[in-house]
């Protein structure tokens, strides 16, 4: 658990900041709280260690000028709860206020990492601010293979997973299956036709079905367990589209069945898990029937019927989705008393608030863009009424490129470069990390060229290589007798001594003030959805570490500085280690 009441933490700091500041408004005659403030580093090391807008921000209500609060502010603080970590302060520009820390709140700041271990930044989220979250992901229709674009939508819902639990969420991952409907009718006909080809007959595979070269794979071992069982009944059809619907129910739940097994084995590939796959077809089996509908499906329209937004219209069933801000009324039940997916999807999201999640966020491809407003009008015309508790997010697409070239896919046509591909091409590490480098919403390049580069072009080898040559320093440092300069950390670590009084360095405050940075880090990709947020801190760090042990010899003729220096490479392994977990990348120790 976070300690926001340390002022070696940067959170701390922050709030020791606030309650000054609201003591300086207080004097003023203010009352309430201060406005939120932004902390930050500045980009100029001679400008501080820490800079604050806190006066900017609160100069209007005070009626006084900014650079008149931040020295008031600055004053209160540097004697009051900052008196040991300020060694001086200064006012700049309009009123920004740049503080200068002491060596002393370095090395807290450091003690308290090592002490914090693999946990540092575990549970960054207040208490009042955690929930209990469904992430829905991937999700896409067990008809065939995964592609790379799927692997982009796996990773960053399972590093948005990661992120969300480490701050304090909890967290159930979701599959959502579509097996029902004319996809999977189209799938279970194309796998008819394919098994019936395998054994000789000529039936045709539907204009609009599935012709990816995987279907004669599955049509393969189909046969390997039913035989010929079927063959006689697919053959005997006029085409794939005219085959009885038992026999296409028994291609289609097979089908179904061995997909998502691929699917399950591509995902851990991948380190993609999921705690619940929750079927479509489930929707519709269990209690009474309503308008001819049992299960989910027929409470969400009985819910619908009882807030009066369900009416007939042409021998069709439909809602009343522009009362809450939809474009059109949008059609639940067919004239032919089919069920729309439309409706499928409202009531899964009800079964969802029935499971008791608090908050319900969706991850969806870039194809689903025009769904989001009628999705998000029948969330909130289903009771209680509440459309916060929905969150959809639109992924982008992935040109994958190599040599320059961009590859292009359809998982009709088969012409798909599928997840197992990419992993074999360029290793789960890579696309891990890759994957997640740039916002979800935005189209992402991946270059399998520079993938596969032994660089530090290469974003994944450049943290990892980080990583690895600090565990590379500690073996060394231990293989040459320096056993006691960990041991001495390890007891920091432990709680049972401080680090040495020693000065810090420029390089090793500016590594100590990338590390501290990590809570923030977490926060920022929970509140934003943006594991790159992650990603990009990592880089930073790295290359903080890399300028750092480039500056700074680990093991000197002075122990005591040595110690503290084995204690910054401690910090910034773990902290490496952990930001790297969080995307689903591996932190090798030897590279």
């Amino acid at each position: 658990m976070p300690s926001h009441d340390d002022i070696h933490d940067v959170a701390g700091l922050a709030a020791s900041l606030d309650a000054a500041l609201a003591g300086v408004l207080a004097e003023l005659g203010v009352e309430g709280p201060p406005a939120a403030a932004e902390l930050g580093v500045p980009s100029r090391r001679e400008h501080g260690d820490l800079t604050t807008n806190a006066a900017l921000v609160n100069a209007k209500r005070a009626g006084r000028p900014p650079r008149e609060i931040a020295q008031a502010l600055g004053e209160r603080w540097s004697a009051g709860p900052g008196a040991g970590a300020c060694a001086r302060f200064e006012v700049a520009g309009p009123g920004f206020l740049n503080l200068f820390l002491t060596d002393a709140w370095h090395r807290g700041a450091l003690a308290r990492m090592l002490v914090a271990g693999s946990h540092y930044g575990r549970g960054a989220l207040p208490a009042e601010r955690r929930q209990k979250v469904n992430i829905e992901f991937v999700s896409v229709n067990p008809t065939g293979p995964l592609h790379v674009g799927h692997a982009r939508y796996a990773s960053y819902g399972d590093a948005l997973c990661r992120i969300f639990a480490y701050a304090g969420h909890d967290v159930t991952r979701e599959f959502y299956v579509n097996d029902a409907g004319t996809q999977m009718l189209r799938f279970g006909q194309s796998l008819a036709a394919r098994y019936a080809q395998r054994l000789g007959a000529d039936v045709a595979v539907p204009d609009d079905g599935y012709q990816g070269e995987y279907l004669l794979g599955l049509a393969d071992e189909f046969i390997a367990e039913a035989g010929e069982r079927y063959l006689e009944a697919v053959a005997a059809a006029p085409d794939a589209l005219s085959l009885p619907a038992d026999v296409v129910a028994v291609f289609k739940t097979w089908g179904r069945d061995a997909v998502l097994e691929l699917f399950r084995a591509t995902l851990g590939r991948l380190r993609v898990p999921f705690d619940v796959w929750a079927h479509e077809s489930a929707l519709y089996t269990g209690g009474e029937p309503y308008r001819g509908f049992a299960g989910e499906v027929g409470k969400a329209l009985a819910d619908l019927d009882a807030e009066d937004l369900l009416y007939e219209h042409e021998g069709a069933v439909w809602l009343k989705t522009t009362r809450f801000g939809d474009d059109k009324d949008r059609v639940l039940i067919r004239s032919s008393g089919e069920a729309t997916y439309f409706l499928s999807d409202i009531a899964y999201h009800r079964d969802k608030m029935d499971r008791g999640f608090e908050h319900m966020i969706d991850i969806w491809g870039a194809d689903h863009h025009g769904y989001v407003p009628r999705m998000k009008a029948a969330f909130t015309a289903l009771p209680p009424h509440q459309p916060e508790r929905l969150e959809l997010i639109i992924g982008q697409l992935v040109n994958l490129l190599e040599g320059g070239a961009a590859k292009r896919m359809s998982k009709r046509r088969g012409d798909i470069v599928t997840v197992d591909d990419l992993v074999e091409a360029i290793g789960v590490d890579a696309a891990r990390f890759l994957l997640v480098g740039r916002s979800q919403d935005t189209t992402l390049e991946l270059d399998l060229d520079l993938a596969v580069e032994q660089s530090s072009q290469n974003p994944v080898y450049y943290v990892q290589y980080a990583h690895a040559r600090i565990c590379s320093v500690l073996r060394t440092l231990v293989e040459r007798g320096g056993e006691g300069a960990v041991a001495l950390v390890d007891e920091v670590a432990a709680g049972a001594r401080g680090l040495p009084d020693v000065a810090v360095g420029p390089e090793e405050r500016d590594l100590i003030h990338t590390l501290a940075r990590f809570p923030d880090v977490v926060l920022a990709a929970v509140e934003h959805r943006a594991p790159h947020r992650v990603h990009t801190y990592l880089g930073e760090l790295a290359a903080g570490f890399h300028v750092f042990y480039r500056q700074c010899r680990v093991i000197v003729d002075d122990p005591e500085v040595s110690v503290f220096r084995v204690g910054l490479c401690r910090a910034s392994q773990r902290i490496l280690a952990t930001g790297l977990d969080l995307l689903g990348v591996s932190a090798p120790e030897q590279m």
